[in-house]
């Protein structure tokens, strides 16, 4: 059988201080055979699962600029499921086996699934150990245990942790659209921030083949003459598309615009007036306009 489906009074994996009475629990193990983790990996997600037929999923999830988070899910959906809890449960095989190893961490369903979040690593440790993960959680105050086993885990961790390395350094949400901001009459970008931005730009963009096109807007306040300032924003534009060049972008890509001080976001009255000194990225891609 994938699933072996046990009744044990008194097998507590985890505890809830919380809960005074509890009926007897319920625990669900993953074969053995069955105990092997799925690696799911691309520049922007990297995802290590495991599936137990028939009762749930676990998985470690990492995008970008998000950390590494543990999802169980059930496979069902289960509004009676409330509170769960991780623990770490040393495989059988191993001397310890009969250790206790303390609660992880606890957390509440939404829609018959449970995030973790700041375990990441310890989680991968374990399993690259070959220990099994263990969840428990509360259906009508009756204890569940779900147990998955493990099989070729550290092979699984490796492959998992090389997906991190890769990832792309921004999300999709960061590179879309940014923004650089010059001192009054300045037209070249020096700040360290404002480097790392446009090189992780060009990484993202050497990383998703869906970007078709990249707009670069120059624009000035109102201070001096109109054609000093189209010619002020055209020099902040180029600085900025050199800079991107310089970093790997390839160039057929770029279209630069300049502005003057036309299209203001804020009155040039005001204290914010160094909002206009800017130049923006906007990056086209397929099917997202």
């Amino acid at each position: 059988m994938l699933v072996a489906k046990l009744s044990c009074v008194g097998l507590l994996l985890v505890s809830f201080s919380y809960i005074s009475t509890v009926r007897a629990s319920e625990q669900w193990k993953q074969s053995y055979e069955n105990g092997a983790w799925s690696i799911k990996q691309s520049s922007f997600e990297c995802r290590l699962s495991q599936r137990l037929a028939g009762v749930g999923e676990v998985s470690l999830q990492r995008e970008p600029e998000h950390a590494t988070k543990l999802v169980f899910a059930l496979e069902h959906p289960d509004a009676a499921a409330t509170e769960a809890a991780i623990q770490i449960q040393n495989a059988d095989w191993k001397k310890e086996a009969d250790q206790v190893n303390p609660t992880l961490a606890t957390g509440h369903f939404v829609d018959s699934k449970v995030e973790f979040f700041d375990i990441g690593s310890e989680v991968l440790d374990a399993i690259a150990a070959g220990d099994w993960l263990s969840f428990a959680y509360l259906q009508h105050e009756r204890r569940k245990n779900v147990l998955f086993t493990n099989t070729s885990g550290a092979d699984a961790v490796i492959s998992f942790r090389q997906c991190l390395s890769e990832m792309a350094p921004i999300s999709w949400n960061t590179a879309r659209e940014s923004e650089f901001y010059f001192a009054t009459g300045k037209s070249t970008i020096s700040s360290a921030q404002d480097l790392e931005l446009l090189k992780n730009i060009v990484r993202y963009i050497s990383l998703d083949r869906n970007v078709t096109k990249v707009l670069i807007d120059g624009y000035t306040d109102n201070v001096g003459n109109n054609t000093a300032n189209r010619v002020l924003s055209q020099q902040r534009a180029d600085d900025v598309a050199s800079r991107l060049v310089e970093f790997g972008m390839e160039s057929s890509l770029l279209e630069v615009r300049a502005h003057g001080s036309r299209y203001p976001v804020i009155n040039n009255k005001t204290l914010e007036q160094g909002l206009n000194r800017r130049v923006t990225i906007r990056l086209i891609r397929k099917n997202n306009g």
